[in-house]
Formats: structure tokens, C-alpha cells, sequence
């Protein structure tokens, strides 16, 4: 819905729900015990009616219902020069008007207000008439059968002109609408409109087959609490606030950090940017600036791993569902898949002039995974939960980007706010002839001294997925006292000989990982033209910003590579071992046998890499932060058990404090480049 009626919430939209109610709606979902009704893809208007003026009323925003409504003249002046869209909210418009006739002043009062104050959230959907070039209609993405003004269930609300408040609407006001439906259909089939009416569109959700779409669920939404220290009383607001505090990449002071989030989240009593800056050195203020400038990212950022849950899910749970509106639904999944078939061709075919729109599509390729996922023409399922108004969306988003870029212009279509996780082989069906899939390779930089069995868990779980082709480790040039690069490439060498055969490990041209990511997407040899970088991210870490130009930088050095994210949740160490290289190093030097061999994979021969590493005199002590190299991969440092980054505390949110059996870890504080 657009316009007044804004944006439906996802379960994770709303901050206030807790974890434990999420999992109690997916339940039910799952188990068909939610009453839901069908979303529409149609035009959204919010209709009343004056009974003074004898006019309906219509409003696309809140200064048409300041002004008390738009009437049929201005409505069409509104929209005039837009073809099948002027003429689909004009005929809706009067087809409202036409059947709000039927009704006797006190209907219309008690349906209305005195005076167009109560008004109600409808829909025009108008699949035009095919062969007729006058009636070309106004389809967005799925095409209904009839001419239809629909009145939601949900969404309406009394309107205070003087103070511009919402308020729910009176007691019995849509009940009078409900009641003399029969009677405005008759009276709008006396004149020549060709719309019907509509009023609830109720889907009746089947309980999900394959137990272990719920399973599956649940088990990742417990994950995402365990991983955040939070539990089934936590709010998305809880969570959001642990991500991003845990995530953020600085230095600063963590009461600073928290009232950065604060200011991001726009929560109550935040005390303003201003009030951040004020004292903060010239390095500490350029790594806020750095924070606020990713505002829009890191929020996104934060609230991904729910979202992909949620979306996962939704596609399951409104598989092959029939829609109110149609009588021949795989007729129009197939039309779905052709228009999207023939939007993809064509962006491919100017991918050239336009490698930005190649990317956008790509990403909501990624989200859609294959043709066969599309197969409903169901928009969204609607439902209240204690009140409040949610959504189950499926891959109807992705396919509305894919085809609104393709209709009104390269990367003039604005992208959905909703983030990606990327797959490979996207488009899989053969009558289509269509198959998108480039060699998609991921880059673990590190310094690995030594590798250790969080690392090598890690790899291996990346190397697996579905969208990765190849993993490259990077391994640092910098030599530790206790291991030298050459050292770290044999050790991960005899790691990977019992690892997945898709990963390889080399040493780095350059110390910094960033610098080795750039120049690797920037190099023809390493990555060609048509491949795609993919730099991994943890699911715990929101604040890593380091590589948000790498796209820019292989376009202006290696034009035709694409770079994008993957997540990948960290790999859970067996009796919560944290491993660290830092401790490895340690272990080497204090002579601790025992602790350097239960960070080694169990497949490799550990005792053989003690005995190489162990040959030397003693060494001195590192001069280096160690803290600093566990946050220096991509992953932000969440490998191998890694519940937070390094230096990170717990949010415990609502005060509510919790123990923890993990070891509390200190960051030593990293001297600054000069």
C-alpha cells in the first residue's frame, strides 16, 4: 500500500514484538490458525464521503485530507496525461460514488462522519480490456480478472482536520458498508460501470505440509537469540540494539557507542548528534562520521538475518495459493514468469550500458531463486496479531523490482528496503532459456597466525553454500614470531586436504586485508569479466564499512566484475570453546600441548604441526594487538565460536542482566596511523 496507508510491517518491523510472539504467529501460520485475508496489487486510495457536498471524497496524502478530499474533478485533474492510471482511479473513483448512492443519509453519516471524516482504506484494481487500446487498464505486477474497488479489512481511520490525528474509526461504521454491500453492487450494476465490489477477500492459509519449514524457522530464530544474548521476552528493538552496538567498528568509548545507537534507532531520549560530537577528538570524530554516514546500511544490516527468516518462510507458507481475485492461477504464475523472463533478457542485453541495473536485478534474483519459487499470484497474506497489522510476503517484492526497473527505466526504479541474501544458478527453468550463473567467488582475508579450527570450520561452511563457486583465503604477509605466512599457508594447506576441494589458500601481495580485497577485485587475473567477488560478512556484524567502494574500485580498474556481501552465521564450537590464534600463540610459547591440539580441525594431524611449529628457540613476545587481528577478516571476527566481537559486552536489554559461561575478552586499545 502507498501513499496515507504507508507501509505494512513485516513481523520484524515492529520493534515492540518479542521474539517469543514471532515464533507464536509462525506457529499458527504454520498450523493455519491465523484468520488472513488477501493483499492486493492495485491502485491504494482512501475513499469517504460528504454529505454536505453530496460528493465522494478521495486522498492520496495527508494534505488531501487536510483539504478535506479530493472530489471526482480534482482527482482527475490529480492524475490527468497518465493513460490507464487516470482512467483506472477516475473509474474507480466514481464507481465508489455511484454505489455510495444507494445509501440514506444516516447511512451515509454513520458510514462517514458528518462530513467525509472517516475513511477507508480501498484498492482499484483494473486489468483494462484486452484488444481494446482505450482501455489499456493500470497493471502493476499481477493481473486481476475483473474491474474491482476493494475496501480492506484493515487500515481505515477517523480523521481530525483540525489537529491532522488519526484515530480508529466508530464502533458499527464498516459494519454499515458490510450491510448494504448487496444493495451498492445493484445500484452500481444500474449504471455503466464496469467495476465490482469488494469488500473481504479471506484466504483460509493450509497448514504446511513439510514440518520442517517450521522446524527450520524456529531453530534459526533460537540461533539469532543465543547468538545476541537474548531470549523469547526480547523485542526486535532489543535486538537491533545488540547488533548494532556489538557490530559497530570503533574505538569509541562504548557509552558513546550506545548513544550512537540510540541516535540511529531514533529511540526515546536519545541525546542528538550534537551532543555526541561534543569533546570527541579529531579520530574519534571521523569514526563517527564514518558510523553515521553507513546509517542506512547498518540499519538494514542489522535487522537481515530476521528478514531472511521471515522471507524463507513466507515463500513456504503461500506456495501454490490461490488468489480471491483470479479464477486461473497457474495461467498467471506462468504470465508472472514470462515477464519476468523477458525483463531479464532484456536487462542482460543492456547490461553493458547499465552494469548498475545488472547489479540491482541481480541482487533480487538472488532473492527469488529460482522460476520455481514463483508460484503464486498472491501479493501477501494479512493478518492482526494483538492488534497490530502484519504481512507474510513471499517473492512478490523481488519480482515487483525486477519489473518495475524493467518498465519505467535502468535504476529508475527505487530498490526495496528489504536486504539480500545471494544464491547462484537464479533462473533454472529450460523453457525459459534463461540461466544466470557466473564463477561467484568468496575471499577470506586474515592474518591466520595460525589458522585455527574456528577458521577452518568457517571456510568450509562458506565453501558449501549454494551461491559460492570458490573460496580464496588471503592469508597477511606479516610474519608473528611463533608463525611465520609461509608457516600459516602449510598449516592451512594440510587443514583443506580433508576440506572442501573448492577452497584454496595463497599468501597476500599486502598486509592490510582491505588493501589485498582491492586490488584482488581489481586484478583481470584473479577476477574476469562476468565473475563475482563475494566478500563474506558475519551475521553478528553490522559495522564492518571497509570494503563499501570495492565495487567502485573494480569498475574504474576491472570493469565487469561484480562485488556483493554474503552473510554467514558464525559456526558454533563444540562445549563453547572460543578459539583463538591469539591463544595458539600462546600455547607455543608457554609449551601447552594440550590447548594448541584442541584448536587444531580433529582431521588434521595436530600433533605433527606442534612438533614443526614447537622446532625453534623460544620466542619473544608479540609486539602486536592481537585483539586486533581477530577483527581483521571480512567476517568481523565471528568465526569459531565468537558469540560477539572482541572487545563487544552483552546488551541486556529492559535491564534485565544475564550470565554468560563465556570469557570476557579485552581489546587493548590500537595506536592510531599518523
Amino acid at each position: 500500500m502507498g501513499g496515507v496507508a504507508g507501509h505494512m510491517d513485516h513481523l520484524y518491523d515492529n520493534r515492540e514484538l518479542t521474539f517469543g510472539e514471532m515464533k507464536e504467529i509462525i506457529r499458527a501460520a504454520a498450523n493455519a490458525e491465523l484468520s488472513t485475508e488477501e493483499k492486493v496489487d492495485g491502485q491504494n486510495l482512501f475513499l469517504s464521503y460528504s454529505v454536505p457536498e453530496g460528493k465522494a471524497k478521495g486522498a492520496r496524502n495527508k494534505g488531501n485530507l487536510k483539504s478535506g478530499g479530493l472530489d471526482a474533478v480534482g482527482l482527475a485533474k490529480k492524475f490527468a496525461g497518465r493513460g490507464g492510471l487516470e482512467k483506472a482511479f477516475v473509474n474507480g473513483f466514481d464507481a465508489f460514488e455511484k454505489a455510495v448512492e444507494s445509501l440514506s443519509d444516516r447511512e451515509k453519516i454513520r458510514a462517514f462522519g458528518p462530513d467525509a471524516n472517516i475513511w477507508y482504506n480501498a484498492e482499484i484494481m483494473d486489468p483494462g480490456t484486452a484488444g481494446d487500446p482505450d482501455d489499456p487498464g493500470s497493471v502493476n505486477v499481477i493481473k486481476y480478472d475483473d474491474k474491482t474497488l476493494k475496501i480492506h479489512g484493515v487500515g481505515h481511520f477517523a480523521f481530525d482536520k483540525d489537529t491532522g490525528e488519526k484515530n480508529p474509526i466508530p464502533d458499527g461504521a464498516l459494519e454499515v458498508i458490510d450491510d448494504a454491500l448487496e444493495r451498492m453492487q445493484r445500484q452500481l450494476s444500474k449504471s455503466e460501470s464496469k467495476y465490482k465490489l469488494a469488500r473481504k477477500a479471506i484466504i483460509n492459509l493450509q497448514r504446511l505440509e513439510d514440518e520442517e519449514v517450521l522446524s527450520r524457522s524456529i531453530a534459526a530464530l533460537n540461533r539469532q537469540m543465543a547468538d545476541n544474548n537474548l531470549n523469547d521476552d526480547s523485542t526486535m528493538e532489543d535486538y537491533m540494539f545488540t547488533r548494532l552496538l556489538n557490530g559497530m567498528d570503533t574505538e569509541l568509548p562504548e557509552n558513546i557507542r550506545r548513544e550512537i545507537v540510540r541516535y540511529l534507532m531514533k529511540l526515546p531520549g536519545n541525546i542528538g548528534l550534537r551532543a555526541i560530537k561534543k569533546g570527541l577528538s579529531k579520530e574519534d570524530l571521523a569514526d563517527l562520521n564514518n558510523v553515521i554516514a553507513s546509517k542506512k546500511s547498518l540499519l538494514l544490516q542489522a535487522i537481515e538475518p530476521l528478514e531472511n527468516i521471515v522471507h524463507d518462510f513466507a515463500v513456504e507458507l503461500l506456495k501454490g495459493l490461490d488468489s480471491v481475485f483470479i479464477a486461473d492461477t497457474s495461467a498467471e504464475v506462468m504470465r508472472l514468469k514470462e515477464e519476468l523472463a523477458n525483463a531479464v533478457r532484456e536487462i542482460t542485453a543492456r547490461g553493458a550500458e547499465d552494469p548498475a541495473a545488472m547489479e540491482v536485478m541481480q541482487r533480487h534474483l538472488n532473492k527469488i531463486k529460482d522460476f520455481s519459487q514463483i508460484t503464486t499470484p498472491v501479493e501477501a497474506v494479512v493478518f492482526d496479531y494483538n492488534g497490530h497489522t502484519y504481512k507474510f510476503s513471499g517473492n512478490f517484492a523481488p519480482l515487483n523490482q525486477i519489473l518495475g526497473m524493467f518498465k519505467y527505466g535502468m535504476g529508475t526504479k527505487p530498490m526495496t528496503n528489504e536486504s539480500i541474501q545471494p544464491r547462484k544458478n537464479i533462473l533454472t527453468e529450460d523453457e525459459d532459456n534463461i540461466k544466470v550463473e557466473n564463477k561467484r567467488v568468496a575471499l577470506f582475508p586474515g592474518k591466520f597466525k595460525p589458522p585455527h579450527r574456528g577458521h577452518f570450520d568457517y571456510v568450509n561452511q562458506i565453501a558449501k553454500r549454494p551461491d559460492v563457486d570458490e573460496v580464496i583465503i588471503l592469508i597477511s604477509p606479516v610474519d608473528y614470531p611463533e608463525v611465520s605466512n609461509q608457516q600459516a599457508l602449510k598449516i592451512w594447506e594440510t587443514y583443506l586436504q580433508n576440506g572442501e576441494p573448492n577452497i584454496t589458500a595463497k599468501i597476500a601481495d599486502y598486509r592490510s586485508p582491505v588493501q589485498a580485497v582491492y586490488e584482488f577485485v581489481a586484478d583481470p587475473e584473479s577476477a574476469k569479466e562476468g565473475d563475482t567477488v563475494l566478500l563474506v560478512k558475519s551475521s553478528k556484524d553490522v559495522g564492518d564499512t571497509r570494503f563499501n567502494r570495492a565495487q567502485q574500485y573494480a569498475d574504474k580498474n576491472n570493469p565487469g566484475v561484480t562485488v556483493d556481501d554474503i552473510v554467514e552465521d558464525p559456526v558454533q564450537s563444540e562445549g563453547g570453546i572460543i578459539y583463538s590464534a591469539r591463544d595458539m600463540r600462546k600455547a607455543i610459547n608457554d609449551g601447552d600441548r594440550e590447548t594448541f591440539l584442541s584448536y587444531v580441525p580433529p582431521s588434521a594431524d595436530a600433533d605433527a604441526l606442534w612438533s614443526t611449529l614447537t622446532k625453534k628457540e623460544e620466542s619473544l613476545d608479540s609486539l602486536i594487538d592481537d585483539a586486533i587481528e581477530e577483527m581483521s577478516t571480512v567476517a568481523g571476527g565471528a568465526v569459531g565460536g565468537y558469540s560477539l566481537p572482541l572487545g563487544a559486552k552483552p546488551v541486556y536489554p529492559k535491564g534485565n542482566k544475564r550470565k554468560s559461561n563465556k570469557p570476557k575478552v579485552n581489546r587493548g586499545k590500537r595506536q592510531r596511523r599518523r
